[in-house]
């Protein structure tokens, strides 16, 4: 199958999607995109060149940190040594006879550039360099990659799942903010099958990981633009059950009710509460019909007369969209039952970025305006 608008694609589910929509989604997802979705507003035109973006700002980054000696911190770190430093590592002196050798294993805090953040900032240089169209700033991350290592920053072992999840992002760190986001997100463009150059093959995410990325760029999303129109946006908010005369042993069964988005405009009073799915938005139904799926929606309203509350003054006519990703299909309708808006729209993902875009805006419209 040829999708339009790109040369490479990604499998997912059966569908073929091309992988600038991938990584479109892949910023939605960010939280790079969600700390101001104003510095994208090329990007999201052409999002083929956003590894030239944060390339750019990574070599620029690691340019200015290297005119200064890079900031040091203290690690973990295990050696043999000739004398006793920190702590003792008794299985392994004696284990590895270190004694009769003139050595003791120590565990102690040594200070080192080779930190989280660096090697943090390394890698996304090394990951970012081969997706790079433009040769002169592939090469020019590479050696910026080269100068942290003569540095002796190391790499993150990405092979045993070691992430960026040790470095936190605080409000001390204001200056290094924009070029850690881009790090992240850096990271996030190799795909778990390897590189995803368009135009050199294809790799694959799994069911259970392109669900997960298109309900974080959903949510991401209308997290982003949301700020503008005056939105609260939350992600994975539990719904309570309106349960009485429960019996002792319910609250041990009784599973949670938990909605992907959660949007409210509180000048306009509109609530929605949308839920995203992968799955065809189509099903066969009796007859030869084809249909909404009945699950979905049996879920979706179940969520929406749960929120349900005499005094919520959003809750009474708070409306419910299942959201699906898709591959030449549209759908976009809603009904209103006892006072609530349902409905089901595709985002079409083959389409030009542009137009996933304005499907993402153009599906929540009928529910808050």
């Amino acid at each position: 199958m040829t999708t339009p608008g790109g040369t490479g694609v990604v499998p997912a589910g059966g569908a073929e999607i091309p992988v600038r929509n991938v990584w479109l989604l892949v910023l939605y997802a960010s939280e790079f995109y969600q700390s101001g979705p104003e510095a994208f507003d090329g990007i999201e035109e052409y999002p083929e060149k956003l590894p030239e973006l944060l390339a750019e700002l990574l070599v620029a980054s690691t340019e200015d940190r290297l005119r200064r000696p890079l900031t040091p911190s203290f690690a973990r770190t295990s050696r043999d040594l000739s004398r006793v430093r920190g702590g003792i590592d008794t299985l392994r002196t004696e284990s590895h006879q270190l004694l009769s050798r003139g050595l003791v294993a120590c565990r102690f805090d040594e200070l080192t550039a080779d930190t989280p953040r660096n090697r943090m900032i390394r890698t996304a240089l090394e990951s970012v360099a081969p997706l790079c169209s433009d040769e002169e700033l592939s090469r020019r991350c590479r050696a910026q990659s080269q100068r942290l290592s003569g540095l002796g920053v190391g790499l993150l072992n990405r092979r045993a799942g070691e992430r960026d999840a040790q470095v936190r992002i605080t409000r001390n760190d204001a200056r290094d903010r924009s070029v850690l986001l881009a790090a992240k997100l850096a990271l996030e463009l190799a795909l778990p099958s390897g590189y995803m150059t368009p135009g050199h093959g294809r790799g694959e995410l799994s069911e259970r990981q392109f669900r997960h990325l298109f309900e974080r760029a959903v949510g991401g999303f209308y997290a982003a633009h949301g700020t503008a129109r005056g939105w609260t946006v939350q992600r994975g908010r539990k719904v309570d059950w309106k349960a009485s005369e429960a019996t002792m042993g319910l609250g041990a069964l009784l599973p949670h009710m938990v909605t992907d988005v959660w949007i409210e405009d509180d000048r306009r009073g509109r609530r929605l509460i949308l839920d995203t799915k992968f799955a065809p938005a189509l099903t066969a139904g009796r007859f030869a019909k084809v249909t909404l799926r009945s699950g979905h929606l049996y879920e979706l309203y179940t969520y929406v007369r749960a929120q349900e509350a005499s005094l919520d003054r959003l809750a009474a006519s708070a409306g419910g969209l299942l959201l699906y990703p898709a591959v030449g299909c549209s759908v976009a309708e809603s009904f209103v039952t006892a006072g609530h808006r349902l409905g089901a729209a595709t985002v079409d993902l083959s389409l030009s970025s542009v137009e996933v875009r304005d499907q993402l805006i153009a599906a929540v419209k009928p529910y808050l305006g």
